[in-house]
Formats: C-alpha cells, sequence, structure tokens
C-alpha cells in the first residue's frame, strides 16, 4: 500500500498545475488583441508597419528623444540650485512642449499627407481601389495611422511633462488642457493634410501643395507654442470660470463637424465616380449649420436675459452680433455653393438606384442628391433659413421689450436682405456660366469654382475701376449704385455709415430683384433634377447582391472540413 500512495503521490507531482487567473486573464487578452487585429483596417495595419520601420520614423523619434534628454540636462543646469526651491515647472513644461509639438504638428501631419499622395505618384491606388474596401475605410486607415504614429511620439515625451509637475508653478489642470490641445491639433491637421492629398493630380502640382502644406504646418507649430506660451505665462486659463468652459464647447462644436466635413470631402475625392459624393457632405454641411444656429440661439436667449435685467439698450449690440452672423454665414454658404454648383449634372446608375423612393422623402431629402442645381437651391435655402431666424429674432425681441426700430436695427435687416440678393443672385449667375460652358467642353470641379471666383472679381473689380477713374467719387468719398455689384463696398459703407449713405431700400430692391431673376432662370433646370426618380436595379445586379448577402458557412476544424465533404458528396 505505501508503494502504491508513492506512485500516486509522485504521479500527481508531475501533473501539470492549473493556471492562475492571472495567466487566464492574460491568455484572453492576447486572444483579444489578435482578433481586434483580424478586424481593424488593413490600410492601418499596413500604413503602421511602413511608418514605424521607416528611416524617417525613426529617425525623427530618436531626434524627440535626444530634445528631450538636452531639455532635461540643460534646463537643470541653468535653473541651479533654485529647482529645489523655486517654480520652474512653466519653463521645462514650455521646452518639453515645444519637443512635442515639432512632431505632432508637422512630421506625423506631413506623413499623412505623403502616404496618400505617394498612392498618386506610384500609380498604387487603383489596386487599392479595386479590393473591398471604400473610400471612407481607406481615408480612415490612414488618419488611424497617423494617430499612432501620434501616440507613440507622445508616449515617449509625457513623462518628462509630468516631470515639470514636480517643479511647482505649473497645474495639472493646464497641463492636461494643453496636451489636449496638442493631440486635437495633430489629428485636425491629419485630417487636412490627407484632404489636401487627395487634392495632388499631377506632379507640378503637387510640389506646390507640399510646399504650402508645410508653410502651414509650421505656422501651426508656431502658433501651438504661442498659446502655450500665453497659457503659462501671460493669461492663465480660467478653469473656475463658466465661461472657459462654455466657450470649450463651442469650440469642440466647431471641430467635430469641421472634421467630419474634412473626412466626408477626403472620402469624396478618392471614391469613383459613379459613387454618391454630395449628399454625405450636405448632410456634414447641415449638422455644422444646426450647431451654429443652436449656439446663435442660445446666445440671443443670453441677450434676452441680459435685456431683461438691463434694459432695451443692448439691442445695439445684438444687431452687431446678428450682422456678424450673417457675415459668416454668407461665406460660408458662399464657398460652399461654388462647390456644389460646379458638380457634375448627371447621375450614374448606382446614385440613380439610391435616389429617395417615398414621397416623403423626395420631398424632404431631394435637395440632399447629387448635382448643380440641387445644391444652388441647397446653398440658398439654407442661408435663407438663416436670414429669417435672424430678422424674426430681432424683431421677436424688439416688439417684447416694447422698444422702438432704431437705426441699427434696420441696418440689420437691410443687411440679410441684401446678402440675401448677393448669395442667389452670384451663385444663380456662375452655375448658368457653368452649364453654358459644359456645352462646349468639358468643365471639371476646379474649372466651375474659377469661374465662380473670376465672376465675383469681376463684380467687385470692374465698380473699383471706375470708382477709381471718378475724381468726384474719390474726393467726396461717396457711395453710388455703379458699385452695386460690388458686395464688399456696398456691405461694408451699409454697416458703418447706415442705411442712408447707400440708399438701402433701392439697394435691396435691385439685388433682391437680381436674386429672384437668378433663382427663376435657374429655376426649370433646378426642377428637373428635384424630379428625378430611382431606377430600379437590373436582374443581375439583384443576384450578385442576394449573393453577396448570403451567409457561407466555414469550418472551424478539421471535423467541420470532413463533414463539408461528405455533405458535398451526398448532395446530388
Amino acid at each position: 500500500m505505501s508503494d502504491i500512495a508513492a506512485n500516486v503521490a509522485a504521479e500527481s507531482a508531475h501533473a501539470p498545475s492549473e493556471p492562475s487567473w492571472q495567466a487566464r486573464a492574460l491568455a484572453r487578452l492576447e486572444d483579444g488583441l489578435a482578433a481586434l487585429t483580424d478586424r481593424a483596417n488593413p490600410i492601418l495595419v499596413k500604413e503602421t508597419r511602413q511608418a514605424l520601420k521607416s528611416r524617417q520614423f525613426i529617425v525623427s523619434f530618436l531626434v524627440v528623444l535626444v530634445g528631450c534628454w538636452i531639455v532635461t540636462l540643460a534646463g537643470v543646469a541653468v535653473i541651479g540650485p533654485e529647482i529645489y526651491f523655486g517654480a520652474a515647472g512653466p519653463e521645462m513644461l514650455l521646452a518639453y512642449y515645444c519637443v512635442l509639438a515639432a512632431p505632432l504638428a508637422v512630421i506625423v501631419p506631413y506623413s499623412a499627407y505623403r502616404s496618400l499622395a505617394a498612392e498618386k505618384e506610384e500609380n498604387t491606388y487603383d489596386l487599392l481601389s479595386i479590393t473591398t474596401l471604400g473610400s471612407r475605410q481607406i481615408v480612415t486607415g490612414k488618419l488611424c495611422s497617423a494617430a499612432a504614429q501620434m501616440f507613440v511620439y507622445f508616449s515617449a515625451v509625457a513623462p518628462c511633462i509630468v516631470f515639470t509637475l514636480l517643479l511647482r508653478g505649473v497645474d495639472a489642470m493646464t497641463v492636461a488642457a494643453l496636451l489636449v490641445l496638442a493631440v486635437a491639433g495633430s489629428l485636425a491637421l491629419s485630417m487636412a493634410a490627407l484632404l489636401v492629398g487627395t487634392l495632388s493630380q499631377v506632379r507640378y502640382t503637387q510640389a506646390v501643395l507640399s510646399v504650402a502644406l508645410v508653410m502651414s504646418l509650421l505656422g501651426a507649430f508656431w502658433g501651438a507654442v504661442v498659446i502655450a506660451y500665453v497659457c503659462l505665462f501671460e493669461e492663465p486659463i480660467p478653469f473656475g470660470d463658466p465661461e472657459t468652459w462654455l466657450v470649450s464647447l463651442l469650440l469642440l462644436t466647431l471641430y467635430v463637424t469641421t472634421f467630419g466635413l474634412f473626412h466626408a470631402a477626403a472620402s469624396a475625392r478618392i471614391a469613383f465616380p459613379s459613387e454618391n459624393r454630395s449628399t454625405p457632405l450636405r448632410w456634414w454641411m447641415t449638422v455644422q449649420q444646426a450647431c451654429f444656429v443652436a449656439w446663435f440661439a442660445g446666445l440671443v436667449a443670453y441677450m434676452a436675459a441680459m435685456m431683461a435685467v438691463q434694459g432695451f439698450s443692448l439691442i445695439n449690440d445684438l444687431s452687431e452680433m446678428l450682422m456678424a452672423v450673417g457675415v459668416v454665414g454668407l461665406l460660408y454658404w458662399y464657398v460652399m455653393g461654388t462647390l456644389m454648383t460646379s458638380e457634375w449634372p448627371h447621375l450614374s446608375r448606382r446614385v440613380q438606384r439610391s435616389l429617395p423612393q417615398s414621397t416623403a422623402g423626395r420631398m424632404f431629402l431631394s435637395l440632399f442628391n447629387p448635382g448643380p442645381g440641387a445644391g444652388y437651391l441647397f446653398a440658398v435655402s439654407n442661408f435663407s433659413m438663416m436670414c429669417i431666424c435672424s430678422v424674426a429674432m430681432l424683431i421677436a425681441l424688439t416688439t417684447w421689450y416694447g422698444g422702438t426700430w432704431g437705426s441699427r436695427q434696420e441696418t440689420s435687416l437691410y443687411f440679410f436682405v441684401i446678402s440675401w440678393g448677393y448669395l442667389a443672385g452670384f451663385l444663380g449667375a456662375g452655375r448658368l456660366l457653368i452649364s453654358l460652358f459644359r456645352r462646349f467642353a468639358f468643365v471639371p470641379l476646379a474649372a466651375g469654382f474659377l469661374t465662380h471666383f473670376i465672376l465675383l472679381l469681376a463684380g467687385i473689380g470692374i465698380p473699383l475701376v471706375i470708382y477709381l477713374m471718378s475724381p468726384s467719387s474719390r474726393y467726396f468719398n461717396t457711395y453710388s449704385l455703379s458699385q452695386i455689384t460690388n458686395p464688399m463696398i456696398t456691405l461694408v459703407t451699409l454697416v458703418d455709415d447706415g442705411p442712408d449713405a447707400i440708399d438701402a431700400l433701392t439697394v435691396s430692391a435691385l439685388t433682391t430683384a437680381a436674386g429672384v431673376v437668378m433663382l427663376l432662370l435657374n429655376a426649370r433646370s433646378v426642377a428637373a433634377e428635384l424630379h428625378r426618380q430611382r431606377t430600379p436595379a437590373p436582374i443581375r445586379v439583384i443576384e450578385e447582391d442576394a449573393e453577396a448577402q448570403q451567409e457561407i458557412r466555414k469550418p472551424q476544424s478539421p471535423w467541420d472540413e470532413d463533414e463539408a465533404a461528405a455533405s458535398a458528396a451526398v448532395d446530388p
């Protein structure tokens, strides 16, 4: 019996022990990361591997490490014994921030630009486009690759930045705010660089765009350093003030909507011509305008509450803010309108199969369809809604508080009416010219945008030349109706000198009439685009889509393969 017990004890001693819970947790984490890697964007994996193995990344990363080492040794040596009792944190933090901002503001965005521009140069994008990856997946993968490089640089400098908290003179909230600014700014610059990378079609434009991009990135780096210096030495961030968080939320809204618009624009630039590249952009424009109007409505509500306390005198300040909002909206929708009215008017079969089909969808979503006519009406409608809301707010507050209709309120009213006429008139005239040119030649998007720009320059330049050639006009410095096609002088004179300086009633009537005439001249083609109906898909396309959606059972083990082979042999 003793021999049997000894053998059992020996076998149990040699038996494998059950792994601990830490080992099981690490194994599950490893399996999860492996599954996440398999599901990750292939572009992310490809670009990250290439970037982290490139000589450029290795050299720049070593330069960042050496820079941190030099700043640490030199900073401690310069500060000297005061480091034990002085407040040396801001100086060291600014130096480390410069080391961090250099790769985040210059190297990472430019690498993102080159990753997309190189696809065009080496003619490898055609191979990439025939894969199952969509244009948005390609842009997202390259953006995530830039984010991965950014966090590698960030991890190298982060310990040094934490070290500055021990040197006194700087708080954790300021450090966190500067780091968030650096990360968000680097992502935004990378997204903008990817958008610029889609614009480079030929080599000579790539050289110009590369130089302009590098100069812009250097300017962004300098701006980040200046902001850090101001926050650390000139004017610390008042985190206890509620307005600080309100402004931060406003900037976050602008950041997210603009980021999404740039992402949609970059995806549209590299998408197939047969795809719907306009609708996502217009949705982002709508979201951005909705956020802008919501913030402005909140500001008006705040002004109304202040007027209840301080009196009706604040209505002039509200009028000034309304006109400032009108300027932003006019510039925004003019730029977007020039791009939308320069689109190609013909829709592909694929886009026609995705048009709204229901009555409600065609009623509310037709303006989001691709096409220059729908884009023209989309821009004019959005700016019209902004003008109507602004004027309605002004009239409501004036009536509610029983105030009189003063000069600034009258100026605001004329400002929105004249601005609407300019937008509808210039966009409508530009669209008609582009339609005329397309009867004789192919007019791409860039040429259409240039047509709008030349038309605007003609409207500004011709009256300006007439004004400069007239001695009486220069001597008396008066506004005349010959300058009515110049929106800049007309609106500036209206805001500065009031309605009487430009005969606002006549100018508003003429500009509104011009806008209405352009709307009527474009009405036929716009109506033709809005009345487009969905084209039914061919039977071949329906069958291919049905086959693609079928779930294919893949073998998970050798036994599954044997069962699949046996079932295939049994089936006739």
